[in-house]
């Protein structure tokens, strides 16, 4: 997918429902670093972009075929004027827009083929390519934005890719990937190249005989061996419970059988999230698993990092928490999506918490809500918390809150290079993308901006997918 006019990304081919030419984008900066400093720089000019999908984009009269979303990052921070779309339908991106395909469900970001640009790992859960359904897509960064695409599925398995993670899980200095579908757990390995190679697949099993449906899988570094490992959150037929399974990286990949490790009961996994992040900075990375149709109203259930893995002890944390603003109510979907990063440049990290039918008051049914919950040497816990909604100072407010979702999607990064983390929330049931600047007491908002669907090259629509990579 070549760029046809250098200095520019490919132009979007997106065709959405009401419109009948292709979306007009300003150019990124281009200026490629020897390496990808940044795990989301994709035109490797040293500074992080933001990848937004938007799995329910229509595409050449197609719905829900989906689209992804790249705003370019400057030396001040993200542009939102410089921003380009992609889809199936891209020059150099293998397949073709099908309705249904749901093209940018999920997103993630790596330098798969260590060539100094960072590229974008993009799922299609929906794809049907006859005994095949789902897969993801890799966008290759260059000097120019992301150049062309390759593709990548599995046969045997329904809904293959409906979640993702990167890592070098078999310490060989190689970026693999991790996919699960409805029922299997796939381990590629790499390296990827933009000819479409990969290394060989293996599917991971948890445990041989052992009935799952896996939901999420999430990677980071837990031990302190240096290699990646991660986790797959699903449901456990033969326990009839929701589990956490841990992968521990090593040089002859992951370990398996894996360790296993129970969640409190909840009524499903939609809806839930999952980060790996030191929130306490004692060297081993703590699971945060958002599910927010646990219990009333939702919960973060916390498993601290260990040598081996997890702790079997699991602390919940909720609006009922000491600190965290708010009153649990039923169906708030407190947990909807996390996201970790250090807000106050304290240098632990923090957890965004998405609450996106939160109600405000009386007034505002399902506006929601994201919650920063703060790390420090005692780990995650509620003291310092913050809400950020509607009603906070600076935020600007859509006609109509009602039935916003606002925190469906969440993301921290430091995209101005300052040491703190801003905040990036959607509200895709109304069409828009809220960035709250970071400060030394966490992010603010005075001086919050909001983009529509339309600002971001979407078309003018209601509302879109809004999925943001961590």
């Amino acid at each position: 997918m070549p760029s046809r006019t250098p200095g520019v990304g490919l132009l979007a081919a997106t065709l959405l429902a009401a419109a009948l030419t292709p979306l007009t984008v300003a150019a990124p900066a281009t200026a490629a670093t020897a390496a990808a400093k940044y795990a989301d720089d994709f035109n490797g000019d040293g500074y992080r972009d933001l990848v937004v999908g938007d799995r329910t984009a229509t595409v050449g009269g197609k719905k829900d075929a989906g689209a992804v979303v790249v705003v370019w990052g400057t030396a001040r921070g993200l542009d939102p004027a410089r921003h380009t779309v992609y889809t199936q339908d891209s020059p150099g991106v293998e397949g073709a827009a099908e309705a249904g395909d749901g093209f940018g469900a999920k997103v993630t970001t790596a330098d798969l083929d260590k060539d100094g640009h960072a590229d974008v790992v993009v799922t299609a859960p929906g794809e049907d390519a006859g005994s095949r359904r789902g897969m993801f897509t890799v966008l290759w960064g260059s000097k120019s934005g992301l150049s062309k695409g390759s593709s990548f599925t599995m046969g045997g398995d329904d809904r293959f890719a409906k979640d993702i993670a990167v890592g070098d899980f078999d310490a060989d200095g190689r970026t693999d990937v991790v996919a699960v579908g409805d029922t299997y757990v796939w381990f590629l390995r790499g390296p990827f190249t933009q000819s479409g190679s990969r290394g060989r697949a293996t599917n991971l099993d948890p445990v041989d005989g052992e009935n799952i449906s896996p939901e999420l899988v999430v990677s980071g570094k837990v031990t302190k061996d240096g290699t990646a490992d991660f986790a797959v959150v699903g449901y456990d037929w033969d326990t009839g419970s929701n589990r956490v399974w841990f992968y521990r990286g090593s040089g002859s990949g992951p370990v398996r059988p894996p360790k296993k490790y129970g969640l409190p009961a909840s009524s499903d996994l939609v809806g839930s999230s999952a980060v790996i992040a030191d929130f306490d900075r004692n060297g081993y990375g703590d699971l945060a698993v958002g599910v927010s149709r646990s219990g009333k109203g939702g919960a973060v259930q916390l498993l601290k990092g260990t040598s081996t893995g997890f702790s079997t002890r699991v602390t919940s944390l909720s609006q009922d928490t000491a600190g965290v603003p708010g009153v649990r109510e039923a169906n708030d979907y407190f947990g909807y999506d996390v996201s970790a990063g250090d807000t106050d440049g304290d240098g632990y990290p923090d957890l965004a918490v998405g609450v996106p039918t939160e109600t405000l008051g009386r007034e505002f049914w399902r506006a929601g809500a994201v919650t920063v919950l703060r790390g420090g040497r005692s780990g995650l816990t509620g003291v310092g918390s913050r809400q950020y909604d509607y009603a906070t100072p600076g935020v600007q407010r859509p006609t109509d809150e009602n039935d916003s979702w606002f925190g469906a999607s969440v993301l921290l990064r430091d995209y101005n290079r300052d040491g703190r983390a801003e905040l990036v929330g959607a509200a895709p049931e109304i069409g828009r993308l809220h960035f709250f600047p970071g400060t030394a007491t966490g992010p603010t908002g005075t001086g919050s901006t909001a983009l529509t669907a339309r600002d971001l090259g979407l078309g003018n629509r209601p509302n879109f997918g809004a999925a943001l990579a961590d």
